[in-house]
């Protein structure tokens, strides 16, 4: 990719519901060229889906991330494996991973009976090939913009945060569920091919989208495929020890800091903390974790690293 390509990824990942004739004045090039290049990044795979962000706590959602070890599976039952995991509407994220697991998912359920029996079910259906599993509570993620990776951009926000805490629900009829369907997997979608999706008016929609847009969705944002970009998704899982909130907010500023850091997430479980790093080589990997000990070692009791090989599921949406 060249430099308008990045710029471009990093629009999209603000806000890919932008009209393209705002976003080619803002880049300073042709709106012809702005959706060639953009429709060059769909063809090479670099851009993957275009999704929405819910902030499901305010829907009743709690979400809870598991990881997987398995152990002899056979081509069939690993596909068996990911297909029912996939095909589950909890499971609102699900990658294969390289390290010491397999598989994560994350489960957004409404209460913990939710969660208990759709676990239930996947040890029983895949006692023969599930190793072992850890659950933690997703209490809340930093997701930081493309500019601070691609375009080595300060990061002065974050770009939005997802909660799991309690909030004030918030319910939709059915016209809201129906929109946000299509937006989940759709996020940039004209107003005309939603309407006709949806079977309502370009008013109702138009509307709608405000309205949803100021009380759950996150934001509008592009996928794009790290390794065609140049770079491999680790996972730094860290185990956190005799530290005071500040320390913390501490490890939190850094991470915003830091040009590589994708997005943080504070969890409940065997593991405190996520770091998601955009890693290019060894030696990059190992700068940062050395900065990272030097500069928290006194905090970090200890920590575990995963690749996110594959992204098979991202669907905000359990509905």
């Amino acid at each position: 990719m060249d430099l308008i390509d990045k710029k471009i990824l990093c629009e999209l990942d603000i806000n890919c519901r932008t009209p393209l004739s705002k976003m080619a004045k803002k880049l300073r090039i042709g709106r012809n060229v702005l959706d060639y290049r953009i429709k060059k990044l769909e063809k090479e795979k670099i851009i993957t889906n275009y999704i929405c962000s819910v902030n499901l706590g305010k829907l009743g959602y709690k979400n809870h991330k598991i990881y997987c070890k398995m152990k002899s599976m056979t081509p069939a039952r690993e596909k068996e494996f990911i297909e029912f995991i996939k095909s589950e509407k909890k499971v609102i994220n699900f990658i294969k991973t390289e390290g010491s697991f397999d598989y994560a998912f994350v489960i957004a359920s409404q209460n913990i009976r939710e969660l208990d029996s759709f676990l239930s079910e996947v040890k029983t259906k895949f006692r023969d090939i599930l190793h072992d599993y850890l659950v933690s509570i997703v209490v809340s993620s930093k997701i930081f913009k493309l500019h601070k990776l691609l375009l080595g951009e300060k990061q002065e926000i974050v770009k939005f945060d997802k909660y799991g805490e309690d909030h004030k629900e918030i319910k939709l009829d059915e016209k809201d569920k129906k929109i946000l369907r299509v937006l989940s997997q759709e996020a940039n979608i004209s107003l005309i091919e939603l309407a006709e999706k949806t079977g309502y008016t370009i008013d109702v929609v138009k509307h709608r989208v405000k309205d949803l847009t100021q009380k759950i969705v996150s934001s509008f944002r592009v996928i794009a495929d790290m390794n065609k970009i140049g770079y491999f998704h680790y996972v730094i899982m860290l185990k956190i020890r005799n530290s005071t909130l500040k320390e913390e907010d501490n490890l939190i500023c850094w991470c915003a800091n830091k040009k590589n850091v994708i997005y943080t997430t504070k969890k409940i479980g065997s593991f405190d903390y996520e770091i998601n790093v955009a890693i290019t080589d060894i030696n990059d990997l190992n700068s940062f974790l050395s900065e990272m000990k030097s500069k928290f070692g006194n905090i970090i009791d200890s920590y575990e690293l995963v690749i996110n090989s594959q992204l098979l599921k991202l669907n905000y949406l359990p509905l």
